[in-house]
């Protein structure tokens, strides 16, 4: 336990050797450039980026014409949508999560069921609850649209003739799309996977500017006293206690402040929360996408997220285990947890420092106990959380059609 008196006469916190190094690798000028996703040929195409940019934003997709990737991914709620399980046409089971910094993560989803941002992309389009669309609306949307038409053709050619083609139709319908050739579903999917990479270009882009944190970390790297004001006593408390005692960076690490992999911490049930195999049944589901980096809809059935598919094992040891969050821009899109189960950072810090819950599947990570913190110790956690909010926008393009 650290002692606040010793703090409460110094401007600054002196860190641990091990605390200073992992505060420098979390700066965000380590990111780079995000790694390549060879499964989508136009990931890092500009025009595909500006067209899914478009597509993002476009509630034409939705046969409602209400609903869109940004009704549940708004760029003003953190690139969620403020509630604790989202809802659209009708309630889904989970909290959307935000859409930070998504290039550089391995699986999508809470659950993993997805490995790439193509593959996700799909969900929300097909799902009834959400946009309620479906592939033969969307390339029919796209065919009927004049500008929509003409920037799809510029980037993925000629589409096809849909004329064959009943307005929806998806695998798993009540029997139209079984009615129609193998050669017009191909057609009517290449259509569809081709919007879901374009979408998946824009969202690349998505990467978090730095944070107060960043300039206090660059000045830390340069033992620069005076630069380390950029954070408070109380928050360079926080950061010190986050990658020392509390323990917070053995699975929020790095720039991106996660580890890309699924942990159970020991939720308890929420009335408004169904019971979630979470991971166990996001790996059956990854399996069984087309859509999957292993599938003839990607680009690069060699790529490496493919080998982590191949050698993927399911066990029940991952049952009631989510997908580690990244904690950039964490104070802008409450509530948190897969389930909304938390409306405050503050009682998320709480959860970890006692964490007294029993989750409904599965055992909590041995790794969590009680920290015993103090109340101040807790303030001053959830203080430097809020350091690691960008102090910039994205260039305004971004943020709308």
């Amino acid at each position: 336990m650290l002692w606040l008196a010793l703090f409460a006469c110094t401007p600054d916190v002196d860190f641990s050797d091990e605390a200073r190094d992992r505060l420098l690798e979390m700066r965000i000028s380590n990111l780079g450039e995000p790694p390549v996703d060879t499964t989508n040929q136009w990931s890092d195409d500009p025009a595909a980026a500006a067209f899914g940019r478009r597509l993002f934003f476009e509630p034409a997709l939705s046969p409602s014409g209400e609903v869109s990737c940004a009704t549940c991914h708004d760029p003003d709620l953190g690139w969620s949508d403020g509630k604790r399980t989202s809802e659209t046409l009708a309630p889904v089971n989970r909290h959307a999560p935000t859409l930070w910094n998504l290039a550089w993560s391995r699986w999508q989803y809470w659950d993993g069921r997805c490995d790439s941002l193509w593959c996700q992309a799909a969900g929300p389009l097909e799902n009834p609850a959400e946009m309620g669309s479906d592939r033969a609306f969307v390339a029919h949307t796209l065919t009927n649209t004049p500008d929509l038409r003409a920037d799809y053709e510029a980037i993925f050619g000629t589409l096809p003739d849909l004329g064959a083609v009943p307005d929806h139709a998806r695998p798993g319908d009540d029997g139209a799309w079984a009615t129609l050739p193998e050669d017009t579903q191909d057609d009517v999917t290449g259509v569809f996977v081709n919007t879901l990479k374009a979408i998946a270009a824009y969202e690349r882009l998505l990467v978090t500017p730095a944070s107060r944190f960043d300039t206090f970390a660059a000045a830390l790297a340069d033992e620069d006293r005076k630069g380390m004001a950029a954070l408070t006593p109380e928050e360079q408390l926080g950061a010190s206690l986050f990658a020392d005692e509390a323990g917070c960076w053995q699975c929020h690490l790095g720039p991106t402040l996660n580890n890309r992999e699924f942990h159970n911490i020991g939720l308890g049930p929420r009335d408004w929360l169904v019971t979630d195999q979470g991971r166990h049944d996001g790996i059956t589901a990854l399996r069984d996408t087309p859509f999957n980096s292993t599938g003839r809809w990607s680009d690069d059935t060699d790529a490496q997220v493919a080998w982590f598919v191949d050698h993927l094992v399911q066990t029940e040891e991952q049952q009631g285990q989510f997908k580690t969050p990244g904690l950039r821009n964490v104070a802008t899109s409450a509530p948190y947890m897969h389930g909304g189960h938390y409306e405050t950072l503050a009682e998320v810090v709480d959860h970890y420092d006692l964490p007294l819950e029993q989750p409904e599947l599965g055992h909590r990570e041995e790794s969590i106990i009680p920290l015993g913190l103090y109340d101040d110790e807790k303030a001053a956690l959830v203080a430097f959380l809020a350091t690691l909010t960008s102090e910039t926008a994205l260039p305004e393009e971004l943020l709308a059609p």
